[in-house]
């Protein structure tokens, strides 16, 4: 009987299957924020990974995302979400971002209107039910 070796594409498909299936009660908070990111490689440090791969895709796009919550707390809550700048927005986002999210205000040095974007989660969601609706909801954004 052969069997044969793995690829490095067959490890990262496999990871990121069980990262999809790991449920959002497991995935710890990341505390650290307030922080504007300098690259894309930044987020990584600041966006928890159910909403890395959105978050990673608005900063391509040109969309500033001011913060983002998908974890164990977010339970509780009813719904994990990734705040964008409103004002940041070009003029068909802003459409796109009203249609999609709830206006509200994101607190800090100078408090100003922000867009949230809600997913519902609830104690059986996974990482990848969360993945998959973040992205679903970036490329119904454009570039800007």
């Amino acid at each position: 009987m052969r069997h044969e070796t793995p690829t490095e594409q067959d490890i990262s498909e496999a990871y990121e299957l069980n990262e999809g299936l790991k449920p959002l009660s497991e995935i710890d908070p990341i505390e650290e924020g307030g922080l504007t990111p300098q690259s894309r490689e930044d987020l990584k440090m600041w966006v928890e990974a159910p909403l890395l791969d959105a978050c990673q895709q608005f900063y391509d796009k040109g969309i500033k995302t001011v913060f983002s919550s998908a974890n164990q707390k977010d339970i509780s809550n009813g719904y994990a979400h990734i705040a964008l700048d409103f004002d940041n927005l070009s003029p068909r986002n802003k459409e796109i971002a009203l249609r999609l999210g709830e206006e509200g205000k994101i607190h800090g040095a100078k408090p100003r209107k922000g867009i949230y974007l809600k997913i519902p989660v609830h104690n059986k969601t996974t990482v990848g039910d969360i993945k998959k609706a973040a992205l679903e909801m970036v490329q119904q954004f454009e570039q800007q």
